[in-house]
C-alpha cells in the first residue's frame, strides 16, 4: 500500500512540475543560461530537444502526444537585455488563461491588448518595470498560444 501510495505521489508530482506558470515563466528568464538543464529538466520535468537549437538557444518540451497539452518553451539568450528571452507555444487555453491571472500578483500590470502588424493577431500585455509578458488572445498559425517575455536594459 505504501509503494503505491508513493507512485501516486511521484507521478502526481511530476505532472504537476510541467503547469505554466508566471513564477517559473520568469525564473527560467533569470537563470544562467548555460545551468538552465538543472531548471528546465532535472527541476520541471522537461525534455530538452536539441535538433532543433541554434547556439544561443534551447528548446524544451514536455513531450505530450496530445496538442492540448503540448507546451514548447524556447530560451534564447539575451546578452543585450536584462533576462533570457522566453518564447512558449502551449496548446492549453486553461493554462493561459492561468497565466493571466498570474502575472498581476506578481506586479505585472495589464497594459492592453495589441494587434500584431505582420497578420492581426491581438495579444494582451502585461508590463513590470523592463519586462514585457506578450500572450497571444487566440490560438495561432501553430495550432497554439504564444507566450512571449522580454526585458530591456534600461541606461
Amino acid at each position: 500500500m505504501r509503494f503505491l501510495l508513493l507512485v501516486f505521489l511521484l507521478l502526481f508530482s511530476t505532472g504537476k512540475s510541467q503547469e505554466l506558470n508566471a513564477s517559473r515563466i520568469l525564473e527560467t528568464a533569470k537563470h544562467l543560461f548555460e545551468n538552465l538543464d538543472q531548471v528546465m529538466v532535472s527541476k520541471y520535468g522537461f525534455e530538452r530537444v536539441h535538433d532543433i537549437e541554434e547556439t544561443d538557444q534551447k528548446v524544451y518540451t514536455n513531450n505530450s502526444g496530445e496538442a492540448g497539452k503540448l507546451m514548447v518553451v524556447t530560451v534564447i539568450r539575451n546578452s543585450t537585455g536584462c533576462s533570457n528571452v522566453i518564447s512558449i507555444v502551449d496548446g492549453s487555453p486553461v493554462r493561459i488563461e492561468g497565466l493571466k491571472k498570474d502575472l498581476p500578483a506578481l506586479g505585472y500590470i495589464y497594459s492592453g491588448r495589441k494587434k500584431m502588424p505582420d497578420g492581426g493577431i491581438t495579444v494582451s500585455q502585461f508590463v513590470r518595470e523592463n519586462t514585457t509578458i506578450s500572450i497571444t488572445d487566440q490560438v495561432t498559425g501553430t495550432g497554439a498560444y504564444q507566450v512571449v517575455l522580454a526585458c530591456k536594459r534600461t541606461l
